[in-house]
């Protein structure tokens, strides 16, 4: 089993090429991690593999299977989704209307699952029947932001795999082979956003979302700074509201991380390791308070508040030095 275009994760590609050699495949897979860190790359691979013809080389990228998988064609994979951002009710009843069926081509069925950032408990539990009796043939491959999310009763029935960054050095010669940059520009984007590929080629095309996860950056390492700092680093939010609320979303995942790492651990989410670390000195109730403020601004901006005034009250709880 190999993994051509998923980098890192060296102690993932061999539990899972283990797995494979031997014939005795989990029937559910869970890939947990940040966005941008991979998971829908190793999915594919690893459901491409599945349905390989070739099993000696899989996924070899030549056969039939892996030509259809490839194109999204093959019969025997299915990837499942909910209408909004989390996986819904409806499609896990459609996927176990589905997965009784046997395989057309392959020897296996395989289901890439969409959980989302939180997926319905109710969704959860309908799923949780399909994984607790699985079908012959099927494999479940899970996919999520943060194993929290998802219910004690199927963590406890999944091989469940945290995905990281590749290092630096590696993701920026990634970059080099698939973009035209340079290799100062690689390592500068690699450096930025802790190695995660989806985040640096988000940066290098500069649409909303690289700009709000540059600017989220800068708010946050401001943070600990003179307060005309901060509003300086804020001064493009003044007039967009699109741009600000993506900034919010990720300037919660930031705090999130840093709180995480004030507590001793180690999952990440936002993709701005440099950000989170620079943050992680702060007591951790001002941390869980800065992530509560940023909550609550992102729901006033939904209901519409004054940009401009929304922006300049933030700016000033985010330097309030009495959030303990």
């Amino acid at each position: 089993m190999e993994f051509p275009g998923f980098l890192g994760n060296a102690p993932v590609k061999e539990a899972l090429i283990r797995a494979f050699s031997a014939g005795r495949f989990p029937h559910a897979l869970l890939f947990h991690g940040e966005s941008g860190i991979g998971k829908r790359t190793l999915a594919a691979l690893t459901a491409k593999a599945l349905v390989c013809r070739d099993p000696a080389h899989a996924p070899c990228g030549l056969c039939p299977g892996c030509i259809r998988a490839d194109a999204g064609s093959h019969p025997d994979i299915r990837t499942i989704k909910g209408s909004g951002a989390a996986l819904s009710v409806e499609a896990v009843g459609r996927m176990l209307e589905d997965a009784y069926r046997m395989p057309e081509e392959a020897a296996y069925n395989v289901y890439i699952v969409h959980l989302g950032t939180g997926a319905q408990p109710a969704a959860q539990n309908k799923l949780l029947k399909l994984i607790e009796e699985p079908p012959k043939s099927v494999v479940f491959i899970l996919l999520c932001p943060s194993v929290e999310a998802v219910l004690p009763t199927i963590r406890s029935r999944v091989q469940a795999f945290a995905l990281r960054p590749p290092e630096p050095e590696e993701a920026a010669g990634w970059l080099r082979g698939h973009k035209d940059v340079s290799p100062e520009k690689a390592m500068e984007l690699a450096l930025l956003c802790g190695g995660n590929l989806g985040r640096m080629q988000e940066e290098l095309e500069g649409g909303i979302t690289a700009q709000a996860f540059r600017l989220a950056c800068g708010m946050a390492e401001a943070v600990r700074g003179p307060g005309h700092g901060l509003l300086k680093a804020a001064a493009p939010l003044q007039k967009d509201r699109a741009l600000f609320r993506e900034t919010l979303d990720r300037l919660e995942l930031i705090f999130r991380d840093a709180c995480v790492l004030r507590a001793g651990g180690g999952s990440q989410l936002g993709g701005a390791a440099q950000a989170a670390e620079a943050l992680k000195g702060l007591p951790l109730g001002r941390l869980m308070a800065l992530r509560e403020l940023t909550a609550g601004t992102r729901q006033k901006l939904d209901r519409n508040a004054n940009t401009a005034l929304l922006l300049t009250c933030y700016c000033a709880g985010l330097q309030d030095k009495g959030i303990k």
